[in-house]
């Protein structure tokens, strides 16, 4: 009587049927990170077009965009003429009651009422999900200062306080130091205007874990460091500029030097989708935008009454 003798893998067979699987690995995995970073890019475009709906709900409500800032440079908060940096919040704040976080917005309202510093109120470490960029590894990112996000108001195409004076009152963007910008004095078009774009978080800590980089922070800000400047384009290796010792200089991801004695900051546009940044134009619609987009077309869309004639962005 014969047996039948049962043939297994060499091997060999075994070797290359492993090589096989190692190649289609390889070859499904870009396809499912691009996936999934569309995903995320869709998800990033949906927060700004929440913020532009609270921004222009804001405006219907006020009669103007809410001010970029609420002190100066200078500490001095005219017209409210108390306290002096007490006052260290801005935009992202007055737009919370129409991003469905009125009762996170009533308990800071409550805190700075009693004269509170904006920063220490209890509920500035509450983080907002729609302000998180979701291709940040570094968000939600919560200091001692509070809640930072990715998305920041255009404070226009200079760099912050640039000029000789209150220069932080005087930007040629959407958002600045006691701003109230209205759409009619978008001169250049609702859709050709920059009005919230984003940044890249740094993690707290790095070199110095008694550093908190201010940067994207909403509650402790007032030299540029929750506004972005369209002085240079998108994801550029020039760093940003802030203020001695309240920053993290992040060469791969957010470049940082200290503005020293010069008084002159500036946050420019960065995130972690590949090749640009999402962008949110006054009239409400959002686009990424590449990084190699012309340097003077994005100068231009920072501004908005600068009358430059440029090419769509």
């Amino acid at each position: 009587m014969k047996t039948k003798t049962l043939r297994g893998f060499t091997l060999v067979e075994l070797l290359v049927v492993i090589a096989i699987i190692g190649v289609l690995v390889s070859l499904l995995l870009p396809a499912v990170q691009q996936a999934r970073e569309a995903a995320r890019r869709m998800s990033c475009s949906n927060n700004l077009k929440q913020i532009g709906i609270a921004m222009h709900t804001y405006h219907d409500s006020m009669r103007s965009f809410p001010p970029g800032y609420f002190q100066t440079l200078g500490y001095d908060v005219r017209p409210f003429n108390t306290s002096g940096h007490q006052f260290r919040y801005c935009y992202a704040r007055s737009i919370l009651p129409f991003l469905e976080q009125e009762a996170l917005w009533e308990k800071l309202d409550a805190g700075q009422k009693i004269n509170q510093p904006s920063w220490v109120i209890p509920e500035v470490t509450t983080i907002v999900p729609g302000y998180m960029c979701p291709s940040d590894g570094s968000s939600p990112k919560v200091s001692k200062e509070g809640f930072g996000g990715n998305y920041l108001g255009v404070h226009g195409n200079t760099r912050y306080y640039d000029q000789a004076g209150n220069a932080d009152e005087r930007m040629n963007g959407m958002f600045f130091a006691l701003s109230k910008v209205r759409i009619a004095d978008v001169l250049d078009g609702t859709s050709h205007t920059l009005m919230v774009s984003e940044i890249n978080l740094i993690p707290e800590g790095g070199v110095n874990a008694s550093v908190t980089d201010r940067r994207g922070m909403y509650n402790m800000c007032y030299t540029g460091n929750a506004t972005i400047s369209a002085y240079v384009t998108p994801n550029s290796a020039t760093p940003d500029v802030q203020e001695a010792g309240r920053f993290v200089n992040n060469e791969q991801f957010a470049p940082a030097v200290s503005a020293g004695s010069g008084g002159v900051y500036a946050t420019y546009a960065r995130s972690h989708h590949p090749g640009g940044v999402q962008a949110l134009r006054v009239d409400g619609s959002v686009s990424f935008v590449g990084e190699t987009i012309d340097s003077a077309t994005w100068q231009a869309a920072g501004t908005r009454a600068g009358g430059e004639v440029t090419l769509e962005w």
